[in-house]
């Protein structure tokens, strides 16, 4: 589906681009993107199922939950906590 909305909504080539996108997740569901996503992110909580996991995320927050989207946010945008 991700592909299919990059394609028909954006008119680009997930494939492409994938190496400058960043995906961020914090559950076993997500592991399908973690292993798509170079720069795939998971949110602190996701170490509760990290044994689980085949397919890692590249980096994970030092927070849990919605702090630790925020904390990626505050990453991408002001450049703190790099």
């Amino acid at each position: 589906m991700t592909r299919i909305l990059f394609k028909e909504v954006f008119k680009t080539d997930l494939d492409a681009i994938k190496e400058n996108l960043i995906f961020i997740g914090d559950s076993p569901n997500d592991e399908p993107m973690f292993e798509y996503f170079p720069n795939a992110v998971g949110v602190a909580n996701v170490l509760e199922f990290f044994d689980r996991l085949v397919f890692k995320p590249a980096w994970i927050t030092k927070d849990e939950g919605g702090f630790g989207f925020a904390q990626l946010a505050e990453i991408l945008v002001l450049g703190k906590g790099a």
